[in-house]
């Protein structure tokens, strides 16, 4: 056991679970040589303890960072929440790596073209053994860049606009959000409400009903579970839905403009289905403005602002997404990031979470 005063070595963990030192170092190195019991207790030893292991010498034995980049943007990108979300995601990133003794290294970009360029440099410098991508979007270049140059990397989004997501080679974690606005859709119909309009960021839409990016993916979720509601499938030419869906930038001021133009084609609307909280709010306020709150509203994030606001949300669950991206790196334990051969070793290269619907 440790004397106190001084920190615990790997000797005292070794000492205190009645193992050999070669077995701790497998714990943490090599947990697949070790049966699942042994390493059960040699972790809750750890825990204990207090015990740390010495990152430094890991590094200069595997010649490896032990570390995962990911990129991270101003609170002042265009998007009330936007910082919210990717600052929650990267904090969760950061407490799950810690549990495996990985680091996480935060970078900048302005562009898409400046963020191949750091990659490039990260990939050179060797500052890191793998990739976490955040913003995908269709025939996203960074993608392609990284599978190129044989990188280990996962994508936090979908590879947009594919027919099969899970038949592309590279892999990736997100969030279903046509599942959550669906979800949130059946639970205004439940409550009674009957003209559920929806308030989203874009104007056009794909011919053939496939999602290109994360607002389409919302907006058909509630667009398909309303029109089977009502018995009212509408034609994908018509994304208007007789006025019940509008579009505008993410902003709570556009969240206001929706508020008025769903009111002004549906007067006796009774509920919105927001593909943000951003917009979420400007239709609430919009709506006591002119005294219509007894309209539902839902957003998406579940941010503090939804709490603090009271209407329902639904949550992305980043602490899931966080352990998802690590697995798929790393497997379900140890602490090396890889290259894997999912076809190979038969693991799961994509997952797709349900979001949570909180109901307020």
């Amino acid at each position: 056991m440790a004397r106190k005063g001084r920190h615990s070595s790997i000797v005292d963990v070794a000492e205190a679970a009645g193992v050999s030192l070669q077995t701790v170092s497998n714990v943490f190195n090599f947990p697949e040589r070790v049966r699942p019991l042994t390493r059960d207790h040699v972790l809750q030893v750890v825990k204990t303890l207090d015990y740390t292991p010495n990152l430094s010498a890991r590094r200069l034995r595997s010649k490896k960072s032990s570390s995962l980049a990911v990129r991270v943007d101003s609170n002042s990108t265009p998007g009330f929440f936007r910082g919210f979300i990717q600052d929650d995601f990267v904090y969760e990133l950061t407490e799950a790596a810690e549990r495996r003794g990985i680091k996480v290294i935060a970078y900048t970009a302005e562009s898409e073209t400046q963020e191949v360029e750091k990659l490039k440099k990260l990939i050179k410098s060797k500052d890191t053994d793998g990739i976490i991508l955040t913003t995908t979007k269709v025939n996203d270049p960074r993608l392609s860049f990284l599978e190129m140059n044989n990188v280990p990397f996962l994508s936090f989004g979908r590879p947009w606009g594919a027919e099969d997501l899970y038949s592309v080679t590279h892999p990736w974690v997100d969030i279903d959000g046509a599942s959550g606005t669906a979800e949130a859709t059946a639970m205004l119909w439940k409550k009674g409400c009957r003209n559920i309009g929806f308030a989203g960021w874009v104007s056009s839409h794909s011919a053939d009903g496939v999602p290109q990016s994360v607002d389409e993916d919302r907006y058909l979720g509630w667009k398909n579970t309303s029109g089977k509601l009502s018995g009212k499938l509408t034609r994908r030419s018509d994304p208007g839905f007789n006025g019940l869906a509008v579009f505008g930038e993410q902003s709570v001021a556009s969240g206001r403009q929706a508020a008025r133009r769903l009111l002004d084609a549906v007067p006796d609307l009774d509920a919105v289905v927001c593909v943000s909280d951003t917009m979420a709010l400007g239709c609430l306020l919009e709506f006591q403005r002119m005294g219509k709150q007894a309209i539902s509203i839902t957003g998406f994030d579940n941010s503090p602002i939804a709490k603090e606001f009271g209407f329902s949300s639904l949550d992305q669950n980043l602490p899931a997404v966080s352990r998802g991206a690590l697995e798929i790196l790393m497997g379900e334990t140890g602490n090396e990031i890889r290259k894997v051969d999912f076809a190979a070793e038969n693991t799961a290269a994509h997952i797709l979470l349900k979001p949570m619907l909180v109901v307020r």
